[in-house]
This record gives C-alpha cells, structure tokens and sequence, in this order.
C-alpha cells in the first residue's frame, strides 16, 4: 500500500474525530465538556462515520463497487445511511436536561426541555408551527433533518472514501500493466536475440573457435540475467550495462568485417540504480534494422554516467526499408516509454530523430 494512503486516512479520521469539538457550543466548558449529551450524541455520530469510512474503503468499495455491483453497493450505502442515522438515540437522550451551568443546547431544530432556559446571548429557538400535525421538534431525528442525519457529512465521506479507493485501484492496476509489459517485452527480445546467438555459436563450434566458450559463458549470464533481475524494480547499474557489454559482444560475433561498430561507457556506476532492461530497446533495434549485408553498415553506442543519472545516445545508418520494419519495433518503444513515464515521471528525456539516413535516439534519465 502506498505511504500516502494511511497518512491521508489518519488525517481523515482526525478531522472527522475534531469537528464536533470545534463545533460545540460548549466548547469552553473543558473537560465538562464529555459529560454533556448534545456533545457526546454529535460526538458518537461522527465516529459512526469515521467507521463507515474504513468499512466503505476496505469492504463495500473493492467488493461491490470495482467488481460493478452497483445495486448492492447501492444498498449497502443505504443500511450504513440509516444505522448513522438512528442508532446515536438509541443511546443518548438529547432531550435531557444539561448540566447547570454548561450553556449546553439541545441540536438544531429541537425544543429545551421544559423549565431549561436558553443561556444568555443564545439565538431564540424557533419553536415551528402549532396545531394538530405540526411535527414534534422533541421527535428523535428524521431521515433526512441535517444534523440528526449528518446527510452531507455521510455524502462527503463517501466520495472521500470512494475517490482515496479508486485511485489506489487505479495505480495498482498500472502497475499491474507495467509488469505485464515487461514481461512482453522479454519474450519479444529472447527468443530474437538467442535465435541470433545460438547461430554465431554454431559457426564457432564449426570452426572449433577459441572464442565459443566465452560466449557460452557471456550468453548464460545474460539468460541469468534477464530471468532473475528483470524482475525487480531497481538493479545496480553496474549490473545493467555489464548485460549490455555481453549484448554487444556477442551481436559482434553475427557481424560481417565492414559493419562500422562503436561502443563506448564513461563514468562510475557505482551507487547508482536503474530500472533492467530500460535500455535495451533502442541498442537492439539499432542492430535489427541498421545492418544490412548489401549496404554500408555503421551502429555508435555511447553510454555515459554521471553524477545524477545516465546518457545513452544511439546512431545508425538507416539501410533497410522503413516498411520492413515490423509493427512490434514500434510497440517496444511504446512499452519503454510507458516504462519511463511510469518509473522516471519528469525525470527522463528522449529525442528520437530520422533524417532519412541516420536515426538517432538520445536518453537521459535522473537516477537520484
């Protein structure tokens, strides 16, 4: 659960705890205050509320609201309506006479006892019409009378409480999505990538290569890699660009002698952390869609870290057509920067260009 949500609920709960102190008339009577009916009525219906919230937040809300089950929902708003309603007469008689001295009055809309004056300065009491019919303002409170019935105070609560819930839903299931993308993207990048690789490694074998065992060693530390560490949130970024080295590395071994590659990391990674596999997307497409046998090929990979965050910049000749290009490219840019949004709000930037004959892709994300 996010920090800011039982911070705000504590908040609510104290609020709502406070108003019928701040709005007692009584106030300045102290401590006698908890002795006097109206206050502890007013005080006892507000706490129905505060627990009306909770249940509302963490029962009615998740299993009746978000799953559509609107009428029971409905229902259940009901009930809850009419328990904070009546039950405070149940339990206390507002109709009682208060302490001598304590100034108190019965709630709005409801008659002093006989023989209790109002205190000095007090608004007159309106006594209503008279007559056969005319309602008893002695009456316990009715459905839909504003203080008996705290019907905005509920109505507040229940939007508060309804609006704190969605938005928790609402980041739980973009975070749901953000690991469903991530595991996308894993399945879009290992089979292509190992595919390539297990080619190369067939070659070196053929050629009884001294160069076959490192690359087994550089491919299994990959796989470990993407299976193990991708699935956490932050991972040191020493351990990323070590993937993207072994990445490089072994693409290396598939390229023909007159592809142009360069491929450079300055700085200390040390300290720093980096969400896995950010980056991968735009080295591999410079990769799948920047070499070409029939043309002159030329991919520049530069990484550098500073104090704060990284700067991945990637060029490359454009020399297949751009038609070629599958639509799953495009949907694994959209993913990363889903990704970026998601884990780097206000904190990254991304420049992509095409001139027509290099694409250039620029990042920078703040780290710290």
């Amino acid at each position: 659960m996010n920090l800011r949500t039982p911070i705000a609920q504590l908040l609510i709960g104290i609020v709502l705890l406070s108003i019928p102190f701040i709005t007692s008339p009584d106030l300045q009577s102290g401590i006698a205050l908890l002795s006097i009916t109206p206050f502890q009525y007013n005080f006892f219906g507000y706490f129905l509320l505060l627990v009306f919230y909770f249940v509302n937040y963490y029962v009615f809300i998740p299993k009746y609201y978000i799953p559509k089950k609107y009428w029971m929902f409905a229902g259940f708003l009901m009930i809850s309506y009419v328990i904070i309603t009546y039950v405070p007469d149940l339990f206390f008689d507002v109709t009682k006479p208060a302490p001598p001295g304590s100034g108190s009055m019965p709630p709005q809309g409801m008659r002093p006892p006989e023989g209790m004056q109002p205190p000095p300065g007090a608004p007159p009491v309106n006594a209503g019409p008279q007559g056969p019919g005319a309602p008893n303002p002695n009456q316990p409170s009715s459905l839909f009378s504003f203080r008996e019935s705290y019907i905005i105070q509920f109505a507040i609560v229940t939007c508060l409480s309804l609006l704190i819930r969605l938005n928790e839903h609402l980041k739980q299931v973009q975070k749901e999505k953000l690991i469903a993308e991530v595991s996308y993207l894993k399945a879009q990048i290992n089979p292509h990538f190992l595919f390539n690789t297990l080619n190369s490694l067939y070659a070196l074998a053929l050629r009884k290569s001294d160069e076959a065992p490192e690359a087994i060693l550089k491919l299994s530390g990959m796989m470990r890699y993407v299976v193990t560490e991708s699935n956490n949130t932050k991972v040191p970024l020493k351990k990323e660009l070590d993937y993207l080295k072994d990445y490089v590395a072994l693409q290396k071994l598939r390229l023909a002698q007159d592809v142009k590659l360069s491929f450079a990391i300055t700085g200390d990674p040390q300290h720093l952390e980096i969400a896995p596999l950010i980056l991968i997307t735009y080295i591999e497409n410079a990769f799948k869609y920047g070499i070409n046998p029939d043309e002159e090929s030329e991919i520049n990979i530069a990484i550098a870290v500073k104090a704060k965050g990284i700067e991945l910049l990637v060029t490359n000749r454009i020399v297949v057509d751009k038609k070629l290009i599958p639509a799953i490219s495009e949907e694994g840019h959209r993913n990363t920067r889903q990704r970026l949004d998601h884990l780097y709000p206000s904190k990254y930037t991304l420049e992509m260009n095409d001139d027509g004959t290099i694409y250039r892709v620029k990042l920078y994300i703040e780290l710290v």
